[in-house]
């Protein structure tokens, strides 16, 4: 009987001391997603792990059974879990939860560790490192599981840090493409030549030692890149790029620069036919959207520097007003189309402009202005200096949140953006950027001759005011001319045609 009190008594201090050693292994952490604007609508945004359709505009969430595996480095060694921990506690925006890690019997936990996690990719040992398997299957929605966190995510800290910070370990293609022919299409892409030091279908990282090292896999894995769109319909596919440098390094020079989309329609190998000029800098968790079109023989830009064919969007161009523009004219459908043209004041568009057609000149005689007049040689002098809304083509006709833009936001345009001469959807026009947050803006040619005689090479786009201080019978535009270097500001006779562009105003 002695014998075995004493064995009980054994049995319980052994099962106790376990306990104990358990609970001295087990922390509590708080993960939270990385820090991103995730409400800006700017372009260049942060693609993360909810879908919404075929749109990327995706938020960055927390679900229920997402799991993080978890590795601890002690003296060079590398040990893991025991088991995958799964999330908890999640907050109701999805953005932190809470996770339980037991580090593993071999770590010292009197001496200095390091802990590293691990989520959205299936992770493992190598020797010393930690290796991420970045492995992608892609569907029609553009990613393989709707239902999981998608987005490969690490973190790093060390003992008695229990703040998970998980940061983004890939950048993001998200290109969408338009079958503008009769039938569908079976496509697959192959991606830009990205330089290095990113790596395109890469399929391991490592996430321990000095460097974070990609290996391109081989040509094999745009197979299963690959999307049926119908005619007239739109597909969407992702592509991740992977860092090959020090992974603690946030920047890099890495850019998307005289690029072609290389693809696979219905067998047959095609390209894009003209370069893009993106100068895109590529960072981690960014997504960069690119759109291609298909017309049934050739593959075309789209405006890449939209998110979606919904247009018009409002760019931001990071101007110092905060001013953000349309990415298309009025009365077109895409960025490419050259849309309506509308004498100065007129809120319909008109395929011919005369001194005899023009609303506010009295019999068609210049000099015998109705409205908007500040010299009475010209006519009666009402001393507006610029459009009222009901005589603002873009208010009109797209509604209280645009309006044509003043003297002042044009100036502004062409003094803080680059312009150079591109081709979208095989329609030459000029670039606005602002390289400073990765946006631009398109203006199409050729314009409209600004008698109504034809299609010339020069694009005219209206301000909403005129040369108030002499000649109340020319109005500003934004002129680009074919082989002229930049864009400039000039002024018409009220009565020419040009295109308007219009700007957003925020609504209180």
């Amino acid at each position: 009987m002695k014998n075995f009190a004493l064995l009980f008594i054994i049995a319980v201090a052994l099962l106790s001391s376990c306990e104990d050693d358990i609970a001295k292994r087990q922390a509590v952490f708080t993960a939270s997603m990385p820090a991103d604007d995730l409400s800006s609508s700017r372009l260049g945004s942060i693609i993360n792990g909810v879908p919404e359709g075929e749109v990327f505009n995706l938020n960055a969430q927390w679900k229920e059974g997402d799991k993080i595996q978890i590795f601890v480095r002690q003296h060079g060694k590398v040990y893991q879990a025991e088991s995958p921990a799964t999330v908890s506690d999640i907050s109701s925006d999805g953005r932190t939860c809470t996770f339980e890690l037991l580090l593993p019997k071999s770590v010292n936990r009197d001496k200095d560790y390091d802990i590293i996690g691990v989520t959205g990719v299936e992770a493992y040992i190598e020797g010393e490192d930690v290796i991420a398997s970045c492995t992608l299957t892609r569907t029609r929605a553009g990613i393989d599981d709707n239902e999981a966190l998608l987005l490969p995510m690490w973190f790093t800290a060390k003992k008695g840090n229990n703040q998970a910070k998980f940061r983004h370990m890939c950048a993001y293609e998200v290109l969408y493409v338009n079958n503008s022919s009769e039938s569908s299409i079976t496509f697959r892409h192959a991606g830009f030549n990205v330089l290095t030091p990113w790596y395109k279908y890469s399929d391991r990282v490592v996430l321990t030692g000095d460097v974070f090292s990609g290996y391109e896999a081989g040509q094999n894995d745009i197979e299963s890149n690959e999307i049926t769109i119908d005619a007239w319909e739109t597909g969407a596919i992702v592509t991740r790029y992977i860092p090959a440098h020090d992974i603690t390094d946030e920047s890099t020079g890495a850019t998307i620069d005289n690029a072609k989309i290389k693809a696979v329609v219905n067998g047959n190998a095609v390209s894009t036919i003209d370069a893009l000029k993106a100068y895109k800098i590529f960072a981690r968790g960014n997504a960069y959207y690119m759109q291609v079109t298909w017309d049934g023989s050739n593959l075309y830009f789209s405006n890449d520097y939209c998110p979606d064919g919904n247009h018009p969007h409002m760019i931001d161009l990071g101007l110092p007003s905060g001013t953000k523009w349309a990415c298309c004219n009025v009365g077109a459908n895409s960025p490419s189309e050259r849309g309506d043209h509308f004498a100065w004041g007129e809120t319909t568009p008109k395929s011919y402009f005369r001194l005899n057609n023009y609303k506010w000149y009295a019999n068609g005689d210049d000099h015998n202005i109705l409205k908007y007049c500040c010299n009475s040689d010209y006519g009666t002098v009402d001393n507006r200096p610029e459009l009222k809304l009901e005589d603002d083509a873009a208010y009109v006709n797209w509604g209280l949140e645009w309006e044509m833009p003043s003297l002042n936001q044009i100036f502004e345009l062409v003094d803080n953006c680059t312009s150079e001469w591109a081709k979208v959807n095989g329609m030459s026009g000029c670039l606005f950027k602002n390289n400073t947050n990765d946006s631009a803006i398109f203006f199409p040619l050729p314009g409209w001759n600004p008698r109504g005689a034809g299609l010339d090479a020069v694009g005219n786009y209206w301000s909403r005011g005129y040369r108030y201080d002499i000649w109340p019978n020319l109005a500003y535009v934004l002129c680009i001319k074919y082989g002229h270097t930049g864009a400039y500001v000039a002024y018409l006779p009220r009565y020419y045609g040009a295109n308007v562009r219009p700007v957003y105003v925020a609504q209180e």
